[in-house]
């Protein structure tokens, strides 16, 4: 006998075996097997990651011409265009000052900003 021993002369005792060994295997196995047989929708992930949108502003069917207004030419239609403004609803309600600063970000000339909206404002009521 091995000074080890329990009672009945086993070194490692059954409760040890039950609580240590049997019930992890079986908890293991118990899960293992409910996942297997889970449809595979319930077992992939349920994180989704959006991607960012690279523009906010959704834009309409049709863009304005806003050529038609005095003292904008092409460079400066292509500047509001890339800034999401398309319709001179748009021009018209925007702030004058965000709009000097697009312009001076683009090197255009952004003195007659007012007169811009202006226009764009009576155009928007024209096309009513």
């Amino acid at each position: 006998m091995s000074c080890f021993a329990g009672k009945n002369g086993k070194l490692i005792p059954g409760w040890f075996w039950k609580v240590f060994i049997c019930f992890p295997l079986g908890l293991m196995a118990w899960w293992f097997l409910r996942w297997f047989f889970l449809p595979s929708y319930k077992r992939t992930s349920s994180v989704e990651i959006e991607t960012p949108r690279s523009f906010p502003v959704r834009t309409p069917i049709q863009k304005d011409d806003f050529q038609v207004l005095k003292g904008v030419g092409p460079k400066t239609t292509e500047a509001l265009y890339q800034a999401g403004i398309f319709s001179f609803e748009q021009l018209a309600l925007m702030d004058s000052e965000k709009l000097s600063q697009l312009m001076r970000g683009h090197n255009l000339p952004a003195g007659a900003v007012k007169s811009w909206q202006e226009q764009a404002a009576q155009f928007a009521q024209e096309n009513r």
